[in-house]
């Protein structure tokens, strides 16, 4: 683990980001890691990459710096505290000892079983970037995120983290609309989804790979942007794998009786 440490110091970097709109109170830098580590050194396979780039706020606002901070930390990297760096290192030396245990019992089991072990490779791919959403100040995180650990396939989530300028709060469907929302914005999802699809009606969306006999729902994962509101449906929310990651939105012109 050391080893792993000492790469940290020499790959993990801070670049500056400018959000012009705002100046210098909310300014944003980049904490990066980019590495392919190997199980063993000098073998190509199996090991474990990452390529992280995600932003921090450093502004003289250091109220919503803060607070912007310690959300993304925890939930990106599953550890409160207001230096995304720190707990980047935590998350990747985690990462890396759950890689390195799960290889060492596939090699414990094939030697049981006498076959030759699979090469059981990771890779975590973060990519955020900010925008500033309408005119409530209100900024968004927008988070890209593929990580594969074997198996098939890979996946790959979206993820908008809405925070309010003034102090840094975390925007939720429940502060950000009126009681009772679902009862509006459901039939207008729904009329979103036909019209994403290209279906007539819900008996047509199973031709379409989405889960036509679960019930609509608002998604929590949302993008507040100039003009409407993006709801995101990541796999397997609404559809399959296959099926990709659904994006439905809503003027917010057709929605603002229930805005707070």
């Amino acid at each position: 683990m050391k080893l792993f440490k000492s790469l940290l110091v020499l790959f993990l970097l801070l670049t500056a980001v400018a959000c012009q709109e705002k100046g210098d109170k909310y300014a944003f830098q980049y904490v990066t890691f980019k590495e392919t580590l190997p199980y063993h050194h000098g073998q190509e396979h199996p090991s474990c990459t990452f390529d992280l780039n995600v932003l921090k706020a450093h502004g003289t606002d250091t109220v919503f710096a803060d607070a912007f901070n310690v959300d993304i930390s925890y939930f990106l990297f599953d550890k409160r505290t207001t230096d995304v760096r720190d707990a980047m290192i935590h998350f990747i030396d985690s990462i890396i000892d759950i890689f390195k245990e799960e290889n060492k019992e596939q090699i414990r089991y094939a030697k049981e079983e006498g076959f030759e072990p699979r090469d059981i490779d990771y890779e975590y791919v973060i990519k955020t970037k900010v925008h500033y959403g309408n005119h409530r100040d209100i900024i968004g995180h927008f988070i890209n995120m593929y990580q594969y650990t074997g198996g098939a396939h890979g996946g790959t989530f979206i993820t908008c983290r809405n925070y309010r300028l003034e102090d840094g709060s975390v925007v939720t469907l429940d502060n950000y609309f009126k009681p009772g929302y679902e009862k509006v914005l459901i039939p207008i999802l729904e009329k979103k989804l036909l019209e994403y699809a290209e279906c007539g009606s819900r008996d047509e969306l199973d031709e379409h790979g989405y889960f036509s006999n679960e019930p609509m729902f608002v998604s929590d994962n949302f993008e507040i942007r100039k003009d409407t509101i993006d709801f995101i449906y990541n796999q397997y929310d609404i559809a399959p794998y296959s099926t990709g990651i659904t994006t439905l939105s809503v003027p917010e012109d057709e929605i603002r009786s229930i805005l707070r």
